[in-house]
């Protein structure tokens, strides 16, 4: 599609009117500070490049960095690392980057030693700290626990679960109101960001539901979250009948009652994004269904739109605010996102057509459409826009479909495919 014209004048003006730092956008990946993340995989699944986006968001933002894996993975993970952008030597050399296998972590001495594992990483937590990393980033891979004879039990018991990671006396990183030493009382919870990463190929389902139940239920000071890479990689597109590289470029128009449960194809959409390391965007009204059903997900960024505001305001990490019914400066907040990502692969949600109809017209919204599907042309860019179509007038909707090749429906909590050119 050729550039429209206009576009170019307009974005000038724009700029002018909207502060660079209120649409800053975030990392990929987003982890917070203080989150323990539990990732499962398969050897189907390219876990180097969610691992790599990981380690490299780490790096860039001064944190201490430490990535424990399979034994059987060093001849390749310093290939893999350096294959995904990261200087291994030179982070080494710097001392943020370190780097061991699992048998260096947990049998130092040939012998498995939980005990000494879980004080040693302690009392290096502490150091870093004093060194005045941002963050300690921990990666452990513990694959199929093979280094333990699949005893993961065990590690859960002795490990994992140890009362040390939460006793304020023995472990200066936990948040406490009652230790009488100042000392001791250090909150390094939000200091430390983990990921522990397991291969569950050879598990069964009901195996793999203890384990998760298992990691899940112990006490610790973290927000823990799951993320199934198996699951995840292709979870939108197997709604429609493609993999995720064909996924990538399209524009879809997706129609929905608003009384399906219509929200969770757009959760999936998000997940996807998320497993194939792909910054998403979603546009919503800051009352939506849509922006309730995913505000907690850190790795989504919302431009959401209201009434109440007359300038775009940064209302938290992940949210920006926008007025309804300005055009540019939501075409703006587009436009700032796509230079910040011009090399990368960019999913949109837009859940505010139906809003602009009502609000500002036929004629505006058209020109909002062909505006951001304009920008919106390069084959890296992915986008969804919602219509409610029981909203719109028959005449409407048909002419909303057509500035789109690909077709959804959703109705009756289930998506249907009207056409995929």
């Amino acid at each position: 599609m050729s550039k429209l014209p206009i576009i170019d004048s307009l974005r000038q003006r724009w700029k002018r009117s909207i502060p660079s730092d209120v649409l800053k956008t975030d990392t990929v990946l987003n982890v917070m500070e203080g989150d323990e993340i539990v990732v499962t995989y398969t050897s189907a699944v390219d876990k180097m490049k969610f691992f790599s986006a990981f380690i490299r968001e780490g790096l860039e933002n001064g944190d201490l960095v430490t990535y424990t894996y399979p034994d059987e993975e060093s001849e390749t993970v310093k290939v893999k690392l350096r294959e995904y952008g990261i200087d291994v030597e030179k982070y080494e050399k710097e001392g943020a980057l370190l780097l061991e296998t699992l048998t260096e972590g947990f049998m130092p001495n040939g012998k498995l030693d939980y005990e000494t594992a879980v004080t040693e990483t302690i009392e290096w937590w502490v150091e870093a700290k004093e060194k005045g990393y941002k963050h300690v980033r921990g990666l452990e891979d513990l694959g199929d626990f093979s280094f333990v004879n699949g005893q993961w039990q065990k590690w859960v018991k002795e490990y994992w679960a140890d009362p040390r990671w939460d006793d304020p006396i023995t472990s200066e990183w936990v948040l406490s109101d009652v230790s009488p030493e100042p000392a001791l009382g250090v909150s390094m919870v939000p200091f430390l960001i983990e990921m522990t990463a397991i291969n569950v190929e050879r598990m069964t389902e009901t195996e793999v539901a203890e384990l998760l139940k298992a990691l899940g239920g112990i006490n610790v000071m973290f927000s823990r979250a799951f993320i199934d890479l198996i699951e995840y990689m292709d979870s939108f597109s197997e709604l429609i009948g493609l993999d995720h590289r064909e996924l990538i470029g399209r524009k879809f128009l997706l129609e929905f009652d608003p009384v399906s449960d219509y929200e969770k194809v757009v959760d999936r959409l998000a997940k996807e994004s998320i497993a194939n390391i792909e910054p998403i965007f979603v546009f919503t009204s800051n009352a939506s269904p849509i922006h309730k059903y995913l505000a907690k997900q850190p790795t989504i960024k919302f431009f959401l739109t209201s009434f109440s505001t007359s300038i775009p305001k940064l209302t938290s990490e992940n949210e920006v605010l926008l007025p309804a019914k300005s055009i540019p400066l939501i075409l703006e907040a587009l436009s700032k996102v796509l230079e910040t990502h011009a090399d990368a692969n960019v999913c949109f949600v837009f859940d505010i057509l139906s809003d602009l109809l009502t609000s500002i017209g036929r004629e505006k919204t058209f020109i909002f459409l062909r505006h951001a599907l304009d920008m919106l042309s390069s084959e890296k860019i992915t986008g969804l826009f919602l219509l409610n179509t029981g909203a719109h007038q028959a005449e409407v909707v048909s002419q909303v479909r057509g500035f789109f090749a690909n077709l959804l429906t959703h109705e009756k909590d289930k998506i249907k495919v009207v056409k995929i050119s």
